[in-house]
């Protein structure tokens, strides 16, 4: 019976994982992943990630690699017994805060427990979002210790002869909480565990301090960071407005690296004078004019026909999601659902008008496609052209 149940369950999953997939691809624009060659495919591994994009940040670490992944989230969302069947099944543990008071924080050695037991059996990756919570700010956040104190309770678990790796891993998006915006995923270079050996058995606080600060340098490396903080928007504008877009998000990231720093630079001093290019909000170029042209009529078709599934998906977003953070997540999730749904009923009228099921099959099959397209020509062209008091809706 044991069996039988783990065979369903990982069927399940494995159906859920294939659609899931189809749909975060889809709600990207473009996806790169970036020193894909530097996981350790086999053997233990935690990921080390920033936190941006509530449940959209999991899910790409998911889809980016091969292994199917354990997840440490906020432990307030597993209070529904529903939910909390459903994260369970899909892989995520509960970790508390102090803020979910001081008995639940408690429960966190019954989950480190099992944390160590997923990565002694060296099969399950561990993800971990060493921040602690999530911020849309392109800025890494100083880290938690819990990624310390996971790794060194697994290798203090296994006498220190496990070849645990932690690989810093830099979340980088286009635009947060914007369907069809951009995602590239930096794997940084593995910290292997093993070489604090000698320090932990001497100073485990201060073994604690050094890997935390090793896993800070390298995911720093890997994600776009804006210092100081209290210039960030200046910062941001200024880097906007200079920026030159490449279609290969690598090199655009490398860029766009260098020049943060550049800009930032000039703002380590007091009293620095703000530029005129930090106090505008940047105007991207327009598309060819033959895009345009070509690519309108299709826009028109996919607007008509996904106005509908649009108009749902952003009331109950404006009704039920208070947490910005949470708009992507909520986005994709809802469009697993309602895409499906909406385009189904849609082309079901069309065989009642028609009485032909070829021409219902052919409109099920163009309208969603249509209407991605669509999405990608809206903020190409009409998020890019200047209004009547800047440009509207447009921030990278």
């Amino acid at each position: 019976m044991k069996l039988i149940r783990s065979i369903i369950h990982h069927l399940f999953i494995d159906v859920v994982s294939f659609f899931t997939g189809i749909v975060i691809r889809l709600y990207f624009r473009s996806w790169q992943v970036a020193n894909y060659d530097r996981i350790p495919h086999k053997g233990s591994v935690i990921f080390a990630s920033n936190h941006q994009n509530a449940f959209l940040d999991p899910l790409v670490i998911y889809f980016s690699q091969p292994r199917r992944n354990y997840f440490l989230v906020r432990a307030n969302i597993f209070q529904n017994s529903t939910a909390r069947f459903w994260l369970e099944t899909l892989y995520m543990l509960p970790i508390y805060r102090v803020r979910d008071g001081l008995r639940s924080v408690a429960k966190n050695d019954a989950i480190i427990e099992k944390c160590v037991h997923i990565l002694i059996g060296k099969k399950n990756p561990l993800v971990l979002f060493a921040e602690g919570n999530h911020n849309l700010r392109r800025a890494l956040r100083p880290l938690q210790k819990g990624v310390a104190r996971i790794a060194f309770a697994t290798m203090e678990a296994n006498n220190f002869e496990l070849d645990l790796a932690v690989v810093p891993t830099g979340l980088n998006y286009g635009r947060h909480t914007r369907f069809r915006s951009d995602m590239l995923l930096n794997f940084g270079k593995p910290i292997f565990l093993k070489q604090y050996t000698e320090l932990y058995k001497e100073n485990p606080n201060k073994a604690y301090q050094v890997l935390v600060e090793d896993i800070f340098t390298e995911l720093d490396k890997q994600v776009l960071s804006i210092r100081p903080s209290k210039h960030y928007e200046h910062i941001e504008n200024e880097w906007l407005n200079k920026r030159t877009e490449n279609s290969d998000m690598i090199q655009q990231f490398e860029a766009d690296k260098a020049l943060i720093k550049e800009v930032s630079e000039k703002y380590q001093e007091e009293g620095v004078e703000v530029p005129d290019e930090a106090k505008r909000e940047p105007i991207p170029a327009l598309p060819s004019l033959f895009y345009r042209i070509m690519m309108f009529p299709v826009f028109v078709y996919g607007f008509i026909n996904s106005f509908i599934g649009y108009k749902i998906l952003n009331i109950f977003i404006k009704k039920v999601v208070t947490d910005i953070h949470f708009y992507g997540s909520v986005k994709s999730t809802i469009n697993l659902i309602l895409g499906p749904l909406v385009f189904g009923l849609q082309a079901y009228l069309v065989y009642l008008f028609t009485g032909n099921s070829i021409i219902a099959l052919a409109y099920f099959i163009t309208s969603p496609l249509a209407a991605i397209l669509a999405f990608d020509y809206k903020f190409a062209v009409f998020d890019r052209l200047p209004r009547m008091k800047g440009v509207a809706g447009y921030k990278f």
